[in-house]
């Protein structure tokens, strides 16, 4: 059971064709075999009837025929098919008894021959029919008659043999087999691309606009295709009465946290008023985190061709300015289709991270075949590696990692992976050695 998986095509085109293939196979190899079992054999006796019935009549009108004349009237008779010509002597032995190997084969070829034709002439027996295959043409068959006054009628012909007609079949079935896989091919091509359209913008579902599809194919592709695009329409009301209300929420939030940091102001106690005023910038740092987070969700800024370096370095200044400790290297400049926005604050996002848990932050960005690479290091504890892969979820919080006095919901590296998405790119964090963290945003595009 394990065989076929392995071996069995993963594509519908290719799965379709193995399965007409193996049909077409089947049919002619039983085609074939019932060819070569009884085709082969019913034209070879025809051939040696006939061969048998025109040996018969040339001698009967040799022996009729002047001497000086039979020459002459053997080469009228001759054709394409049947030479014949009169001598003294025979150009054929008696047939003889089969040897070893391929002379056994060809003796034995040449007894079923002769058998055939005296079966339909029996009278050959009495005029010494010997007959004997040429060595120099596997095909061709060489034969002597006597005749009544001791001379002798030679004849050549060609013959079949026992896979030479099942050779030239296969040869036509083949290309036949050919064409109709052609042909298939191309059909499939057609009838299968409104599967590959629907594979591409299911794959492009939840990265942004919803991709509609056309509704064309045969009625079970234009009902999958009706049913897609309904779903598309579904989740994306649903996603956006779900970032609407939550924005909302959001933005109502601001108000009160307005008024309550105007009263903080009519607090005396100043440690008390200094520790109101940090929650309060808590909050709203949450809040934006938030908000920028579900932005991301409905976002449908446009890509277009920006200079990423200058972006980057634009980042990294600004931190620098702020008094963080960010070193960057890389090239002066290195353009890319992307979204600007989206991708710079990717980028900050990063650096705020490494610095905050990391005390520094390095970022590298480079070039290769791949692809444009931007990396952010830091110095921090880094992340376990089995948390990897769930950092990436909203909301989440690795405590261990990050001291009790920090701020955030844990939607740093979510919006990072949520950008990377969009873009068509990766986000791609692992630990450093011995200690910190890469994170890597993937650009599988050149310059």
């Amino acid at each position: 059971m394990r065989f076929w998986p392995r071996f069995w095509p993963r594509g519908l085109m290719g799965q379709v064709m193995s399965v007409l293939l193996v049909a077409i196979l089947l049919e002619f190899m039983g085609s074939a075999i019932l060819y070569e079992r009884f085709g082969t054999f019913s034209s070879r006796e025809e051939k040696a009837e006939q061969l048998a019935e025109q040996i018969m009549v040339m001698s009967r009108l040799l022996v009729d025929t002047p001497t000086d004349s039979r020459a002459h009237i053997t080469r009228k008779l001759s054709s394409d098919h049947l030479s014949i010509n009169w001598a003294q002597a025979p150009v054929a032995m008696p047939v003889q008894e089969p040897g070893h190997g391929r002379e056994q084969q060809r003796a034995e070829e040449t007894q079923r021959l002769w058998n055939m034709m005296v079966q339909e002439e029996p009278a050959l027996v009495q005029k010494d029919l010997r007959l004997v295959l040429d060595p120099a043409h596997a095909h061709q068959v060489q034969g002597s008659v006597r005749l009544a006054d001791g001379s002798y009628l030679n004849f050549s012909t060609r013959i079949q043999e026992r896979w030479d007609r099942f050779y030239q079949s296969l040869f036509s079935l083949s290309i036949l087999i050919i064409g109709v896989l052609t042909a298939a091919a191309l059909v499939i091509r057609v009838l299968g691309s409104p599967l590959r359209v629907l594979a591409s913008a299911a794959d492009a579902a939840g990265h942004g606009t919803p991709v509609m599809i056309a509704e064309r194919g045969s009625r079970d592709l234009r009902m999958l295709a009706k049913a897609f695009n309904a779903m598309q329409v579904r989740i994306s009301e649903l996603i956006d009465s779900r970032t609407k209300a939550l924005a909302a929420v959001g933005h109502d939030l601001r108000t009160p946290l307005a008024r309550l940091r105007l009263r903080t102001e009519l607090v005396d106690d100043a440690f008390a008023r200094s520790a109101m005023t940090k929650d309060i910038d808590e909050m709203e740092k949450m809040l934006n985190s938030v908000l920028t987070y579900l932005a991301g969700e409905k976002s449908d800024e446009p890509r277009r061709l920006v200079d990423i370096a200058t972006l980057t370095m634009t980042v990294t200044d600004d931190a620098a300015d702020m008094g963080q400790p960010v070193i960057y290297e890389g090239p002066d400049s290195l353009t890319l289709m992307i979204s600007p926005l989206r991708v710079k604050r990717a980028i900050g996002n990063l650096v705020e991270n490494a610095v905050k848990y990391g005390d520094r932050a390095f970022v590298t960005l480079y070039c290769d075949d791949e692809g444009v690479h931007l990396v952010v290091e830091d110095e921090g504890p880094g992340i376990p590696d089995d948390m990897l892969v769930t950092v990436l979820e909203p909301f989440l919080r690795l405590d261990h990692a990050r001291p009790r006095n920090t701020d955030g919901l844990g939607l740093g590296l979510p919006i990072v992976h949520q950008v990377m998405q969009r873009e068509g790119g990766e986000l791609r964090l692992s630990n450093r050695v011995p200690h910190g963290l890469r994170a890597e945003m993937f650009f599988p595009q050149t310059r």
